[in-house]
Formats: structure tokens, C-alpha cells, sequence
């Protein structure tokens, strides 16, 4: 039994054939959704991830009867509804429908903006996030700044294709722990798509980048492709050294092989 001093129903809404569920774990699948209210109907849509800590959901079922049959259910129950052993909290939702319009964040472009949490804005270098997005492909430019949301880096890939595979392998996931100072103890990367298509980065600092080309006379480091860096760590480790330590490499790979 649930013990949990927040009501797992709210009574006060017109019964609907959306539900709205709260208190999921991270990153709830819509298959674990599914699996939760299949035994009560048919679910015809579901919207996953919702709200500013992504714990919400919402789902519709084919009929009214199968939605209220749910809510009756767990409101009698003497076992909460739970995904991954966490209570999950349900009540009717005030829309009647599901309407899966992206948001400017979920349209995708070549350019990521990243939020970086748990971090102040020196903690997490260009040469970190460029060593961590450019496993996926050539990098452009960085700009890094901070906003309410905290520290964010917008970052420029080639296309979004490229972009895509970054985020979708990277949104949720931690920069490794060596690759921080100490005192930092958790950092997560939250990655949405920007609406920009080419930063405009007025000069060159540690807060942006603009990165050259390989193979160009003036090729920063930072762009050199992973065989220029193999090559560089086997016949000149010092000067490696002097640019990243062995640890940033076997970040890089690790990150790169998928």
C-alpha cells in the first residue's frame, strides 16, 4: 500500500478519456504507459514527458467507460498504480483529446541547445562539450552562456541528421564524472533542437568557438577528426598531453562507438 500522503485521485474534474498521469520515473517509455492501462481498454495515443520535470504524462483511451473503468480501479485498490516501484498518480485530464503538436524544441535542425545541470558556468569547458558532441560528427561553432534555466551551450553540427544522432544518444545522460572537477558530484545533459541554423560567433574565447575545417592551414585542435588524435597520442604523446589528458580520449571513444 501506498504510503504516500498525496491523493492518487482527483475528483473534482468531467471525467475524460485522457488521463493524466504524474510522479512517472525519468524517461518513461510509452510502452511502460501502455503496459499500465492496456488491462482497462484500447490506447489510442499517448504523450510522454510532459511538464519541467518530464515525470507527466498523458493517455486516451478508445472509449470514456475504459478511462473511467481506470480511475474506479485504482481509486478502490489497495495498491496504487506504479511503474518502476513509484507510485504514479492519476486523474482526468481537462482535454478530451491528444494532440501530438511539436514544439520548436522537438523540430530537429543542426544546431542543439544543450542545458547542462548540476554545474556552474566554469565547470564544464568548450574543449569537454566539444570532446563529448564530436563523437557523432564535425562540429562548427560552440557558444556557451547562462540563462535562468542554467548553464546552456548551443552547438552546430554540419545537418541535423547528424544533430539528431547527438541528441538522441546524449539528452538524458551524464558527462563523465573524470571528465569534471571534483565538487561537481551529478551533471546531466538536457538537448532540445535551437531554431537557429548558423551561430553567428563574434570572436573566439572560452565561452565560444567557432572551429576550423579539417585539413585547413589554421586547424585548431579542437576539429581534428578521432584518427588525427590516435595519430598524434602514439607518435607525440607529450603534445597530446598538453591539450587533453589520456582520460578525455577514452571519453571520446567510449562516447564514439555505438
Amino acid at each position: 500500500m501506498s504510503t504516500s500522503s498525496q491523493p492518487q485521485f482527483r475528483y473534482t474534474q468531467t471525467p475524460s478519456k485522457v488521463l493524466h498521469l504524474r510522479n512517472l520515473p525519468w524517461e518513461c517509455a510509452e510502452e511502460e504507459l501502455v503496459e499500465l492501462c492496456k488491462p482497462f481498454g484500447k490506447i489510442v495515443n499517448t504523450k510522454c514527458n510532459v511538464g519541467a520535470n518530464r515525470n507527466q504524462a498523458f493517455v486516451e483511451f478508445a472509449d470514456l467507460n475504459q478511462a473511467i473503468s481506470m480511475v474506479s480501479y485504482y481509486a478502490s485498490s489497495s495498491e496504487p498504480a506504479q511503474i518502476r516501484g513509484k507510485t504514479v498518480y492519476i486523474q482526468y485530464s481537462n482535454r478530451h483529446e491528444i494532440v501530438n503538436n511539436k514544439s520548436p524544441g522537438d523540430t530537429p535542425g543542426n544546431v542543439l541547445l544543450v542545458t547542462i545541470e548540476g554545474v556552474e558556468p566554469n565547470d564544464v569547458t568548450i574543449e569537454t562539450i566539444h570532446l563529448v558532441f564530436s563523437a557523432f560528427g564535425f562540429v562548427h561553432k560552440i557558444a556557451t552562456f547562462e540563462k535562468a534555466a542554467g548553464f546552456q551551450a548551443l552547438i552546430q553540427f554540419t545537418d541535423a541528421e547528424t544533430a539528431s544522432s547527438a541528441r538522441n544518444a546524449l539528452d538524458g545522460r551524464s558527462i563523465p564524472r573524470y571528465l569534471l572537477p571534483d565538487h561537481v558530484t551529478s551533471c546531466y545533459l538536457r538537448i532540445s533542437y535551437s531554431a537557429h541554423t548558423d551561430l553567428n560567433i563574434k570572436f573566439q574565447s572560452h565561452r565560444s568557438r567557432v572551429l576550423v575545417k579539417p585539413g585547413s592551414q589554421n586547424t585548431d585542435v579542437l576539429s581534428w577528426p578521432l584518427s588525427n588524435f590516435l595519430n598524434l597520442l602514439t607518435t607525440v604523446p607529450c603534445i597530446f598531453k598538453s591539450h587533453y589528458s589520456c582520460r578525455h580520449l577514452t571519453c571520446f571513444i567510449t562516447l564514439g562507438v555505438h
